[in-house]
């Protein structure tokens, strides 16, 4: 597959590219430096082929639209955006760690205080991005990046807002398609009713239940069958599958899987107070 850019190339004037580290569905990453600040930076560049797919440069418009309104560490920086030949790109901050799609693809579990710890950054974002009124509406392992801070810990950090909402209108396109990713959806998406922050925390638990269980809390061959396990199947108890893990902790948890939004934290805020709380952080 032909690059949407090559090392040496300039974007818009301003960007030089020096190697390609990534590979979406949808767009190319390169790792690039900017001229107007000698920093490096991550370009991310929509397919060529998909620059004419009005749905794709629409996804690629919205993420550099709701990105810029929001400016938090633990969500990743967006210095600009243009045009690459037919191409949008977006000039998004470089980050060199991994995603926590990394972590549970190497590590199957993650101990529970790094787990906690990784659900609690991953609010602050959160709270951030609600705050300045956008649903991630996507929330899942390989959308929080680790980032090493250089004192041996790690800062999450949220990316990827091509699904982001700025209206909190239900997950269906006009075209009938659920968008996201089916194991994080919350049930009211797939009931097709209207959503608010409370979605946004139902996929964060789903990764959290997952960082320390190893797998999700539902799962099926087929997307029918999981779709069912969502809408109508309770978690299974996180203490009955990690030992380590507290009641309190479970509760938190399997509260804000809940089938309706209105059972719940209120917000990403609570929802950290709450889990930080349940293992005796102040």
């Amino acid at each position: 597959m032909i690059s949407a850019a090559s090392p040496g190339q300039v974007i818009d004037g301003r960007y030089t590219i020096i190697k390609l580290v990534g590979r979406g569905a949808m767009a190319d990453v390169f790792e690039a430096r900017d001229s107007a600040t000698s920093e490096k930076v991550a370009i991310k560049i929509l397919r060529d082929v998909l620059s004419q797919d009005p749905d794709a440069v629409a996804r690629f418009e919205r993420e550099a639209q709701v990105q810029q309104r929001i400016r938090h560490p633990n969500v990743a920086v967006m210095f600009g955006a243009g045009m690459h030949g037919s191409s949008p790109y977006l000039a998004l901050e470089l980050l060199g760690g991994r995603s926590l799609l990394n972590v549970l693809k190497h590590e199957k579990q993650v101990p529970l205080m790094r787990a906690v710890a990784y659900g609690w950054q991953a609010l602050q974002g959160l709270a951030a991005t609600h705050a300045a009124g956008v649903l991630h509406r996507d929330l899942k392992p390989a959308n929080l990046m680790l980032r090493p801070n250089g004192d041996g810990t790690e800062r999450v950090v949220l990316i990827d807002f091509g699904f982001a909402s700025l209206d909190g209108a239900a997950g269906i396109t006009r075209q009938g398609f659920v968008v996201g990713s089916l194991t994080y959806m919350a049930p009211e998406r797939l009931r097709s009713e209207p959503i608010d922050v409370r979605a946004d925390l139902y996929g964060l638990a789903v990764v959290l239940y997952e960082l320390l269980a190893g797998v999700a809390p539902f799962r099926a061959e087929d997307d029918a069958t999981l779709i069912g396990e969502v809408l109508e199947a309770p978690p299974q108890p996180l203490t009955e599958i990690v030992a380590e893990v507290p009641d309190a902790v479970d509760r938190v948890i399997r509260r804000a899987l809940s089938k309706y939004p209105s059972e719940r934290a209120a917000s990403a805020t609570d929802m950290a107070s709450e889990l930080a709380a349940a293992v005796g952080v102040a």
